[in-house]
Parts: C-alpha cells; structure tokens; sequence
C-alpha cells in the first residue's frame, strides 16, 4: 500500500508549493542571495544574447561551412566514385541496425519522462529566442548596427515552439501513464534528424552561368543534394533493426558470434576494398593469393591435429618459439606480403592450439576459424596492397572526416590489445619480458605525440626492411596506437593491480591455464575497474587525430582553420576562421560527448560506483 502512495503523483498545488520552497530556500533565502541571484540571471542573459548576437551577425559567413560540407567529409574524394562513400555508409548503418535489433530489449519509457525532454528543449529554445537581440553591433568605431532579427519573425518563431511546449505540457499531464518502448522511441528520435534534413533551410551559394556568386545566398535544404539517400540509409536503418529483432525472437545463436565478427571486418573492408578501388586482376587472386590461402589451411590442419599428439607435446615450447623467428626472420625479407602476417598467425595458432584443440568438436572449430581468418587476411592484404584507383591532389585519399575516422578507429583497435599485452608484459614474472614492456611504455610516454609523429613520417621508413613501405596514414595509424597503447598499458595496469591474489589462487586451485585464468578471471574484472580511464583514454585519441595535420595530411581541424578560410576559387571565404574553428569544435564536441555518455551506461550497467 505504502509503495503504490510512493507512486502516485503528488496534486499541481503540492508541486508548486515544493518549487516555492526550493526557490525561497536555495535563491531567495536572504537579501544578499536575491541580489546575487538577479546579479547571476543578468550576467547569464546578457552571455546568451552575445552568443546569439555572434551567431546570428552578417558578419558570419555560415556559407563557408554549408557550401564545405563535402569538404569538410571526404575532402578531395571525386564525386564521380562517391557511391563508394554512400556504400560504406550503408554497411555501417545497416549493421548497426541489426546489431541494434538483436540486442533489442524490451524497455520502455513512459510518455511523462519524454515529453519532460521535450518540455526542457522547447523551453530552453523559447527562452533563447525571447532574449535574443533585434539588433547587433557590426561597427564598433562608429557604432553602426544592423537589425538581425525582426519582431514579426521573433513572434512567429515564438508563437511555434511555445504551441510545441503546451503540447509537451499536454501529453505530460494527459498521457502521464503510457509507455513506450524505448527503442521505437530512438528509432523516432533518428526519424526526426531525416525530417530536419527535408525541413531546414540554410544559406547556400549559387552562381550564375558565369560562375559568379549570385547574392543574396538563398535558403536551400539543409541536405539539398543529399535527402533521398539519407532517406533510403535511414529506411535501411529501421528495416535491418526489424530483421535484427526478428533474428533474436527466432534465438539464432550464431548470430551471436557473426555480429562481433562483422563489426571488426566491416571497417577493414571499407578501407582496403570499397574506399581505396583497388586495381587488381582474377589471375594474381588464382596464381598467388588461392595458393597461400590453401598452403596455410593444410598447415593449419596439421598444427591443430597432430600437435597434441604425446610424442610432440614435449616440444610444444620449440615449436613456438621456432615459428616466431621464423615469422621475423620471413618479415625481414623482401619476400611477397601474403606470407608475412599469415607467419605471425601461424605463430599464434600454434601458441594456442594445444590449449584450445582439445576436442574434436573443438579442433574442428578451430580449423574452420583458421581457414576463414587466413582467407579473409589474404584478400585484405590483396585489396590493400593494390594500387588505388581513385585520383586526389595530395598523398592520400583520405581526407577530412574520413581521416579522422580511419585513425580514430584504427587507432582504438589496435592499441588496445596492444596495450593489454604491454599491461600483461610489465606486470610478468619474466624478467625478459617485463624489462622490454617497462621499457617501451616509459619510452613511448616519455616523448610528446607530435615528435612521434614526425618520427613516423621522417624516420619509420629507415628502420623497416627494404620493400617495405607504408603510406602516410598507414604511419599516423601505427604511431598513434603505439602512443595509445603505452597509456593504456598503464591504466590496465592499475586495473590488474585491484585484482587480489585470492582470484589467482582461486584459477589456479581448478585447474586453470595461464592464458584461461587470465581471459577469463583476471582481465574481465581489471578491465571493468578501469573503464573511467579506457573511455578518457579514447575521447583524448580522437582529438589528437587533429595533430596529423603537421605531416601534411588533410583532417577536419586543418581544413576548417587553414584551407576554407584560404579559399578564393567559387565562393571567396577568405578570414572566415571563426565559423569554421567553431564548427569543428562542435563537432568534435558531439563525438566525445556521446563516448562520454555512452560510458556512463555501461558503468551503470555494470554497477560501477555502488557499493
């Protein structure tokens, strides 16, 4: 009885009565405190109308970013291969959705907590267009203004979202007890970005047949040229999710296991076969590539079958260590690169096959899983190792946005297995190894990220074999996760050092291996201790993409603060650094906030925090 009072909402006069209170007793408890509270709401107002005042100045040439947009994305990628970009894209999404789908639970938001949102974001835009200036100094010598915002258009604007907000109210009180499932709720919220597009008007340049600005700008779609595909990704979008749902109603397991699999082999796809057009013929795949992949497969089977047998069992700690030096001696060679990191695999394959083959079933799987991963290394490393087909000014195809994925992402992935081994490596019984992993984690960390990249750019090539050579984004990915994973190291470090020594006593006590008590007792709890720092370590490795700029390659932050305000060619935004500088900030601000946030969930998911 006591819990269904709890839950029942409190009469409007009882509400108001507890804002009153918390009003008088937090703002208007004395007279200093009203004082400083009016002092406080004039300050803030008078900061939000210069922020408005700046944004909305004909001074600012917003055009520099609407007319840049594709800039600012792909850079100097052609137009003409652009449905490239469009596919990868779609993989992205359309994964997304199925995974999405998949993992669907059924959680719902009641209507009362979404329109509360809505009620926040409607109020918040009234506020800001009632105080928002008419006028705006655009001479500050002579003291000329210029009019910004005209009443009528303040009326209409007002009139419009304060009908939205009565109607947020409305659903609040009418429709308080309804619920809805939350994910529909999110695929709506997407919906409502894909109507922005059609609906939204902003600034554009044309020009005339004599490819002369025309002026004034006029007010075109937001995506003019981009709504139907955006469109039909976001119909992608919600269909996958639906296939997705319908796959985890039917409890497909294996889906389970292709899900992980193709997040990890969608971006390497992109990147070495979609994005870069590879110029290769059937004939080198049918005389080189098939049979590397079907000498490594019999190699595989061989390693996996008979290595556990009682005779070769003895010698499991020769074979390792012959296939690593032959792996680096093979490395070392001028020889084709299909065989270099198929040598490094066979070298793990044969660390691992005598814990994990102990079964046939096992065996099986494990074969089957070494075919796969040795025929999908092969053809990467075909599309990769190809000339690229597209033709951009510069030394990459990679620009803007699309650079600062590719090392973002790439960045992430391999420093953090990367920094698990150094973690694991420092904190090791064996001398060899911890003074190697002390040594190159105090190395790395002891020098700034820009010298590492010029070191990457300028000297990486002396200290490779001959015949191999890496492209410059090949080089800012390497060093950038060589530079992450030294700091991650030492987070997952501190993560191993909260584990107590009962655990590993416990592993050992049932029988455990090493590589079993450390993948499945020590590092799930010291990688879970340490998540705060992880996602700080990964919001700091994308914005230092930014840095690559000092290498000569064309990210988002070089593009906005040197190329667009050097524009003169079609529209002239020469000095328009502020709008620009502005825009990247907030764009770097969207990405890291949604980490942030989605940290925050995973750790109260796990239950981070509570004790």
């Amino acid at each position: 009885m006591s819990d269904n009072l709890n839950t029942q909402e409190s009469p409007p006069e009882i509400q108001f009565a507890g804002v009153n209170r918390w009003l008088k007793e937090n703002l208007f408890s004395s007279t200093g405190s009203s004082i400083l509270t009016f002092l406080s709401v004039g300050v803030i107002i008078g900061l939000f109308r210069s922020i408005i005042g700046f944004f909305i100045s004909p001074e600012r040439e917003w055009t520099a970013i609407t007319y840049n947009l594709r800039l600012y994305m792909v850079q100097a990628y052609p137009e003409s291969d652009f449905i490239r970009v469009w596919i990868t894209i779609g993989l992205v999404l359309g994964l997304l959705g199925l995974t999405w789908g998949f993992n669907s639970v059924s959680e719902k938001v009641s209507l009362k907590s979404t329109s509360t949102t809505f009620m926040k974001v409607f109020s918040s835009i009234f506020f800001l267009i009632l105080i928002a200036p008419s006028t705006v100094v655009i001479d500050k010598v002579e003291g000329t203004e210029a009019e910004v915002l005209q009443q009528s258009l303040r009326f209409y604007l007002l009139g419009i979202f304060g009908i939205l907000l009565l109607s947020s109210y409305f659903i609040r009180t009418r429709l308080a007890k309804q619920e809805m499932a939350k994910d529909y709720l999110n695929i709506l919220y997407v919906g409502l970005l894909v109507v922005a597009l059609w609906l939204i008007k902003v600034p554009t340049v044309t020009f005339d047949s004599s490819n002369v600005r025309l002026d004034p700008d006029p007010y075109m779609s937001l995506a003019t040229s981009t709504k139907i595909p955006w469109t039909f990704l976001y119909v992608l979008l919600v269909a996958t999710f639906f296939i997705g749902k319908y796959l985890s109603s039917k409890n497909i397991k294996s889906v389970k296991r292709i899900l992980p699999a193709s997040w990890l082999l969608t971006p390497l796809v992109v990147v070495t076969w979609i994005y870069r057009k590879p110029d290769f013929t059937m004939t080198q795949i049918a005389t080189l590539d098939l049979p590397i992949i079907i000498g490594f497969s019999l190699i595989g089977y061989l390693v996996i079958n008979f290595l556990n047998s009682e005779k070769l069992v003895q010698y499991q700690r020769f074979f390792v260590y012959g296939s690593l030096l032959i792996a680096l001696v093979v490395f070392s060679l001028p020889v084709v690169r299909q065989l270099k990191l198929p040598l490094f695999m066979l070298w793990i394959l044969i660390s691992i096959a005598p814990t994990i083959a102990n079964s046939k079933e096992s065996a099986r799987n494990l074969f089957i899983v070494w075919t796969v991963s040795i025929a999908i290394l092969i053809l990467l490393m075909r599309g990769g190792a190809s000339e690229s087909l597209i033709v951009v000014p510069g030394s990459s195809i990679y620009g803007g946005f699309a650079l600062t994925w590719v090392i973002a992402f790439f960045g992430i992935a391999i420093s953090f297995p990367f920094g698990v081994i150094l973690a694991l490596g420092r904190t090791s019984t064996f001398p060899i190894i911890r003074i190697i992993c002390t040594a190159l984690i105090e190395l790395v960390r002891s020098v700034p990220f820009i010298t590492w990249l010029f070191f990457g750019s300028v000297m990486l090539t002396f200290f490779l074999p001959s015949g191999v050579e890496f492209d410059e984004v090949v080089r800012a990915v390497v060093v950038t996760s060589i530079f992450s994973a030294a700091y991650l190291a030492e987070n997952v470090r501190g993560g191993l050092q909260s584990i107590s020594k009962g655990q590993f006593e416990a592993a050992d006590a049932v029988g455990l291996s090493t590589l079993q008590r450390i993948s499945l007792i020590v590092m799930p709890q010291a990688l879970r201790a340490v998540i705060p720092p992880i996602v700080s370590q990964v919001i700091s490795l994308f914005k230092d993409t930014s840095l690559v700029a000092i290498v000569g390659l064309f990210d988002l932050l070089y593009i906005g603060s040197k190329v667009i305000p050097n524009q003169s060619q079609g529209a002239n935004f020469l000095g328009t650094i502020q709008e620009n500088i502005l825009f990247c900030a907030i764009f770097y601000w969207l990405f890291t906030y949604s980490f942030a946030r989605r940290s925050m969930k995973i750790e109260k998911r796990l239950g981070l925090g509570e004790r």
